[in-house]
């Protein structure tokens, strides 16, 4: 959502005419051919970032971090490792875009690591052949040329014998192997194809080692694949210029000509690079090669509760072992006076009955005015939303958590003085009472992050999973509902005969779905306190599904019906709208879930958006 605001902002940002912003692109071959390669891009951000003047550069590893502390970039586009290490050192957020790769016309949004071996190496055929062995890299620090292939050999618990790094673009590794220098080459996945193509190398002169199969993937490959390399802003660059670059990138056209001139795909919203970061921890690679250590007030501040309660038990189980002599005494005392206090309680209950008596019949005279009231007090808890719902329990739970260890402290201090069976009486059953609230308080909040969890996963991220259709859409409609209540629209969804299992992404549905609503509520209903928004899943056929987003609100006007889902298209630019929301579920809809997007609507009776996905998405890799 921040990115989308960032995006928003580039419409009303300041200009400041004439302002030199440099890009920094890793250079992982010959830098001055990256830099030309790059070109076109340094001219489509002239173009379309007015007030600017862009300069793309290309520089190696060691140079680009060199630039980067001492402010000489901007923007940078580097692997997925580098962000991390940047993320960590200088506070940076979410990328402005995730760079895609192109082959034969087909986007490509992942990479690897390759292990290149020469044809005439009888000895090296698998991964377990590498045990011992010589390896050459361009760098250490190359995520995807020594990175990704040093974890896949620690996962199959191999050591090298030597590693040779040249500090050379990486078409000198194959060289060295080529050369005899070295066993076996780490590069990028993608070099190999490309070198071939160029003609700087014979397909028959090498092989891969550990060559995985990924359907889709159309480059060799020795590893697990990752996130393609990110476009960041650093920390000094401002929000609105980093907005204004995000738009220039995103709506770049795919595989148009300035991206087939740089030998790209294009730009796609942020990736998730979480999977880059479990390698880094595992690797122990700068910034995560310091162990984080646990201090005692740690412990404490997160298990208070916890130690405060484990502490009165062990203190009573102790008391009760000492003192047993004493109580075993008092128990034949009680027993001596029992017949006598029953007599009394009898009395007092009888007593008491009358009183109950009475006020069943004053209840009785209320009750009618105790439903109203309990119809009020239902209403006012759902004003009070998600956040009050969870809060409740938690606050509870602290409440009566801290009130336990004061009686605990009181306890103690009573032991000192010499304990009563009347205080240990009074202590146990505040322990117990204590604990049964704690129990149902923390189930409670337990349940509510439950249900809400699995929604809020999917929105930050953009991983792919098999799920439910109807369920997510209720978790997306759930979480929307405390806002949805202010504006005075109830949103129906329809139970379909039978639940769809797809195999797609459902984050980026649920923010299809988001915004639909969100366009209905905004533009359906101007100047109408109240509305009706129905949801409607069904089954189109085997393979694909439809979802139907109908309002009875104002409706379209016939001749704005071609142009709705265009950028910044709206009837209320100025008055809370952007003109992107239907465009971006669009190109969600038709980019990353493979299926379309349609209207039908009638000026004053409504509108209705239907979405039409297959089961299976398409393949992020091709």
């Amino acid at each position: 959502m921040r990115l989308l605001a960032l995006i928003l902002c580039f419409m009303t940002g300041p200009l400041l005419a004439g302002e030199s912003l440099t890009v920094g692109v890793l250079a992982f071959r010959n830098e001055a051919q990256t830099t030309a390669q790059w070109k076109p891009l340094e001219n489509h951000l002239n173009m379309s970032v007015s007030g600017f003047t862009f300069t793309v550069k290309a520089l190696n590893l060691k140079d680009l971090r060199e630039a980067i502390s001492r402010r000489q970039v901007d923007l940078v586009i580097t692997q997925p490792a580098e962000y991390v290490r940047l993320t960590h050192q200088n506070g940076l957020s979410a990328p402005l875009a995730t760079l895609l790769n192109s082959h034969e016309g087909k986007p490509v949004r992942v990479f690897g690591g390759t292990i290149v071996a020469r044809a005439d190496a009888v000895n090296i055929n698998s991964i377990h052949d590498l045990r011992g062995k010589k390896a050459v890299t361009a760098s250490k620090e190359n995520f995807a040329a020594y990175q990704l292939q040093a974890f896949s050999l620690r996962n199959s618990n191999i050591a090298l014998g030597s590693v040779m790094e040249t500090g050379l673009a990486q078409d000198a590794a194959i060289d060295a192997i080529r050369r005899g220098d070295a066993d076996v080459a780490f590069v990028r996945s993608g070099l190999v194809e490309a070198m071939i193509r160029e003609g700087k190398l014979e397909a028959g002169d090498i092989k891969i080692v550990n060559q995985q199969s990924f359907p889709g993937y159309p480059f060799a490959v020795s590893t697990a694949l990752h996130p393609e390399w990110p476009v960041v802003a650093l920390p000094h660059v401002r929000e609105e210029t980093a907005a204004r670059v995000a738009g220039a990138l995103l709506l770049l056209p795919h595989n148009s000509a300035i991206p087939q001139q740089i030998g790209i795909y294009g730009f796609s919203i942020p990736s998730d690079y979480e999977s880059v970061r479990t390698v880094m921890r595992t690797m122990k690679i700068p910034p995560f090669d310091v162990e984080s250590r646990v201090s005692l007030v740690d412990v404490w501040d997160e298990y208070r509760a916890l130690i405060v309660i484990a502490l009165g038990s062990v203190i009573a189980i102790a008391v009760l072992a000492v003192k047993s002599t004493l109580l075993s005494r008092r128990f034949r005392d009680l027993n001596e006076t029992l017949e006598t206090r029953i007599s009394e309680r009898t009395a007092e209950l009888a007593h008491r009955n009358t009183d109950l008596a009475k006020t069943l019949d004053e209840l009785n005279q209320t009750r009618d005015e105790l439903v109203e009231s309990a119809k009020l007090a239902a209403l006012g808890s759902m004003v009070a939303g998600i956040a009050h719902e969870l809060n409740t329990p938690i606050g509870n739970g602290l409440t009566v958590a801290t009130t336990l260890e004061g009686r605990t402290n009181d306890f103690k201090k009573e032991m000192a003085v010499g304990l009563k069976r009347s205080t240990l009486d009074a202590y146990v059953a505040d322990a117990t009472f204590a604990s049964d609230i704690l129990v149902r308080s923390l189930d409670k909040a337990a349940t509510l992050v439950s249900s809400f969890k699995q929604v809020a996963v999917d929105q930050t991220s953009s991983q792919r999973r098999k799920f439910m259709l109807h369920d997510t859409i209720s978790e997306v409609l759930m979480t929307m509902g405390p806002s949805l209540k202010r504006t005075g629209c109830q949103v129906l969804l329809t139970e379909p005969p039978d639940d769809f299992e797809l195999d797609s992404y459902p984050g980026p549905l649920g923010q299809v779905i988001t915004n639909l609503i969100t366009n209905s509520v905004l533009h359906g209903y101007e100047g109408r306190e109240s509305g009706e928004i129905r949801v409607v899943v069904s089954r189109a056929d085997d393979d694909h599904a439809t979802i139907a987003v109908s309002d009875d609100g104002a409706g379209v006007p016939e001749g704005n019906l071609s142009r709705i889902f265009e950028p910044f298209f709206t009837t209320r630019m100025g008055k809370g709208g952007s003109g992107l929301g239907l465009s971006i579920a669009r190109n969600i809809v038709v980019g990353t879930l493979g299926g379309k997007l349609s209207l039908k609507s009638t000026l004053g009776h409504g509108a209705t958006f239907t979405i039409w996905i297959p089961q299976s998405a398409p393949s992020a890799t091709g």
